[in-house]
């Protein structure tokens, strides 16, 4: 039996042989060796704490991705992606020129041989002292509300907060802000934002390697309501004597405010009231519209004060000669008569007013009259009345004497009398 298997022994290995690699050609054939390569695969940094503990902070200058190369089975080449390899960067390994090597595994197992290999990459940072420095937070906003409304006061909170980076981002920020979302909102709402540095020239800075003592800003956004409401304009008191009141000129006649549901419709006209009194020339006045809106309400124009001119103008004046026939007399009593003292005797009469209505006046248009309502008997000095058309006054006064009689006296000339009323 020995003899028999030791026989043609060297041709028996033979063929063991070529059996063998008859076999790795079929399987390389069918599954053979490939390589691949993955770019862009990101570096994890470890032990971050070494930089913070001595207050300082870093920025990768190389290395933060890093290209890795695959040789293996095909079969198991090809079903790899990125999220397969994790790539580190240990902190506490950090050389004199601020490099660290990168180490890449291979987080997928394997039932043959497979090589990995990333070309000795390394990570590159910049060292500098860590700032840290308060700053508050300016809340800005973007997009629009519903027609007719308008932002009202916008709180933030917390309002101040805390940043921390290297020296040269420091320099750089000019101040840190939120932005709130307008998307046609018609009442109060309230949202959380993430801080964002600007620059002084209001654009954004990169916040890697920044920290913020909060990280989230609730911003609490008011919403007001406007109308618009007209303005009028009075005056209080008259002018000096001789002048009068011409017109009244305001601008603007309305304005636009904004405020709560219940303070708008209670306003319904801003009243204004501007002195003359004594006055003989115009009177101009800018006055703030501040002092005439009511609590709960505000301006939303960009106008602050409203220009008055009150037109004063001296008054014209012409003079009449009145005489005693021309006064008439009114509530005469009953059974009596009246005497003038002078009845002989012409009085001056300074009327003024608008000159074209001077013009057009006659002396029976001053209705000069005396009313002896309440007299009894006796000698009495009454002033003379006039009944003037609108805008004209007499600017004297004049005074005469009578004497009221019964009618069984006959001693003195009656002058004419106005009994009508």
């Amino acid at each position: 039996m020995k003899k028999k298997w030791m026989s043609n022994l060297s041709l028996k290995i033979a063929s063991v042989i070529v059996a063998f690699l008859f076999w790795l050609v079929i399987i390389n054939i069918t599954d053979p060796t490939t390589s691949k390569t993955f770019h862009d695969i990101p570096v994890k940094i470890l032990n971050e704490n070494v930089i913070t503990s001595a207050n300082q902070v870093y920025e990768i200058e190389d290395g933060d991705t890093v290209q890795v190369t695959v040789k293996g089975k095909r079969s198991f080449v090809e079903t790899l992606t990125e999220t397969d390899f994790t790539a580190t960067a240990d902190l506490t390994e950090l050389s004199k020129v601020n490099a660290v090597s990168i180490d890449v595994k291979l987080n997928k197992e394997s039932n043959s041989s497979v090589e990995v290999s990333w070309d000795n990459a390394v990570l590159k940072i910049n060292l500098e002292k860590r700032v840290t420095q308060k700053f508050k937070v300016r809340v800005d906003y973007q997009g629009e509300l519903s027609e007719n409304y308008v932002l009202g006061e916008m709180v933030a909170k917390p309002n101040i907060v805390e940043v921390a980076c290297g020296e040269s981002k420091f320099r750089k920020i000019d101040h840190v802000g939120v932005m709130v979302t307008l998307n046609g909102q018609s009442e109060d709402f309230e949202a959380k934002y993430t801080p964002i540095l600007y620059d002084k020239d209001g654009d954004v800075l990169d916040d890697t390697n920044v920290t913020f003592s909060n990280n989230t800003i609730r911003v609490s956004t008011e919403v007001r309501g406007t109308k618009e409401v007209p303005i009028f304009v009075s005056t209080r008191g008259t002018p000096a004597e001789g002048y009068r009141l011409v017109q009244t000129d305001y601008k603007p006649e309305k304005v636009r405010v904004s405020g709560t549901s219940s303070a708008l419709a209670k306003v319904e006209t801003i009243k204004i009231q501007v002195n003359i009194d004594g006055e003989k020339k115009n009177v101009e006045r800018e006055i703030p519209l501040a002092d005439y809106i009511t609590d709960g309400l505000q301006l939303e124009e960009d106008i602050s004060t409203i220009s008055v001119r009150c037109e004063i103008e001296k008054d014209g004046e012409r003079t009449f000669l009145l005489a005693p026939t021309d006064v008439a007399v009114k509530n005469l009593p009953k059974n009596c008569t009246m005497n003038l003292v002078a009845s002989s005797e012409k009085y001056t009469v300074n009327v003024t007013g608008e000159e074209q209505d001077l013009a057009d006046l006659q002396l029976a248009d001053l209705g000069a009259y005396v009313d002896l309502n309440g007299l009894s008997d006796g000698e009495h000095t009454l002033d003379v009345k006039f009944s003037l058309p609108l805008g004209l006054r007499v600017k004297n006064h004049i005074k005469i004497k009578i004497v009221i009689e019964h009618q069984d006296t006959d001693n003195a000339t009656p002058i004419p009398t106005d009994v009508s009323e």
